[in-house]
């Protein structure tokens, strides 16, 4: 008799006959048999699964170049050019104007106080000094008329024949006399004065340092003629960046050396800083006392100032060793044990011709990337050479 509907064969009925008969056959033919079926479905499966998930590549090994970062004493030094000038240095102009007719002073003469150092001419002043002399002859004379005037009044005014109004009346007009009298007298004080101020004078014993006007000039009063210097203190000019002001005034040492007077160190400090700046070169003129300058040192010679910012530690690192993400600058640190690299932020400091101050984040002797930091991965292995170390004087080579 035969079955209705008899069961179709599918790959899991198939499936679970196979499982039956390995079942039986260790029932049957012990442990070995089925150790071997069953090691043999674990290499099937695992070679299905590796041909299903695709093994990730590891990171290659990265050449770098590295250095040993140290903290030294980091002599951060400011140089600026200047020159030799005087303490005291002053400006000799006339105080009226007028042609200079002679000039009785050579550049590096010493003269005394009182020297005469240049005359003007006095064609123009001598005819005033004339006519103001004609006045105050006439305001004498009229004042003498007024008084021989006043006189005659005051005899008729006590005999009874003029009245009191007319006494009062001619003592106004001889008092208007007198006024005019001394008025002409101080005009031609005046004029004379003007006549003495033709002669240049030297106020106190100086040397001449320069000539602003020849014989022949025409000069307006004030404008300089004779510039002299006090003998005495020297100074050291400079011109100070706007940048470099605030670190001048707070430096600690300041030194001088002239390339006249070789190998002298010249001690120096800031006497006076301008409050402005100059309108062409914007920047700040500054003078420096020197507290031992050297005899051989003139003025006029050129030196060169080095102002001492700070000696603190500091490290510093080449610029190529920075990389910035999220706004936030790093540098990668090698492992030496493992010789992987890991990113640091740091805080930086101020820019140097070597390189960049590190002021936070590295403490010294971490071994850091200096080339190939913008390929890197946190964790990755790396191969470099021996790492130089950094001095305080700069950034060694690797």
């Amino acid at each position: 008799m035969t079955s209705p509907n008899p069961l179709p064969r599918t790959p899991i009925t198939a499936l679970a006959l196979a499982a039956a008969l390995a079942l039986s056959a260790c029932s049957k033919g012990g442990d070995a048999g089925a150790s071997a079926q069953a090691s043999t479905a674990a290499l099937a499966a695992s070679g299905a699964s590796a041909s299903a998930t695709p093994q990730a590549k590891p990171e290659p090994v990265r050449p770098v170049r590295t250095i040993r970062v140290a903290a030294g004493s980091l002599d951060d030094a400011l140089i600026l050019p200047g020159d030799v000038r005087p303490r005291h240095e002053q400006r000799h102009a006339f105080r009226v104007g007028g042609k200079v007719a002679q000039r009785l002073v050579e550049v590096g003469q010493t003269v005394k106080a009182g020297q005469v150092l240049a005359v003007l001419d006095s064609a123009d002043v001598l005819p005033a000094i004339a006519a103001q002399r004609a006045q105050v002859d006439a305001a004498r004379t009229d004042e003498a008329l007024q008084q021989a005037e006043l006189k005659r009044v005051r005899e008729l005014k006590d005999n009874g024949f003029l009245s009191g109004a007319a006494l009062e009346r001619q003592d106004a007009l001889t008092q208007a006399a007198q006024a005019r009298h001394a008025a002409s007298r101080s005009q031609l004080a005046q004029v004379n004065n003007g006549l003495a101020f033709q002669t240049l004078r030297a106020d106190r014993a100086s040397v001449v340092v320069g000539i602003d006007a020849e014989v022949g000039s025409v000069v307006a009063a004030g404008q300089s003629v004779v510039r002299v210097a006090q003998v005495g203190e020297k100074e050291i000019v400079i011109a100070v960046p706007e940048r470099s002001v605030a670190a001048l005034k707070a430096a600690k040492t300041i030194v001088a050396m002239a390339d006249a007077v070789p190998g002298k160190v010249i001690e120096a400090t800031l006497r006076e800083l301008a409050p402005s700046a100059d309108a062409a070169s914007r920047t700040y003129a500054a003078r420096l006392s020197l507290r031992n300058p050297d005899p051989a040192l003139q003025w006029g010679m050129s030196a060169t100032v080095r102002v001492s910012l700070s000696d603190k530690p500091s490290i510093v690192v080449p610029t190529s060793a920075l990389y910035t993400r999220d706004a936030t600058p790093r540098v990668w640190v090698v492992d030496p044990a493992t010789s992987t690299v890991q990113p640091v932020p740091v805080t930086l400091g101020a820019s140097r011709d070597d390189g960049v101050v590190i002021a936070q984040g590295l403490k010294g002797g971490e071994v850091v990337v200096t080339a190939g930091a913008n390929l890197l991965q946190p964790g990755q292995k790396v191969k470099s050479s021996d790492a130089a170390t950094v001095s305080q004087s700069g950034v060694g080579k690797p």
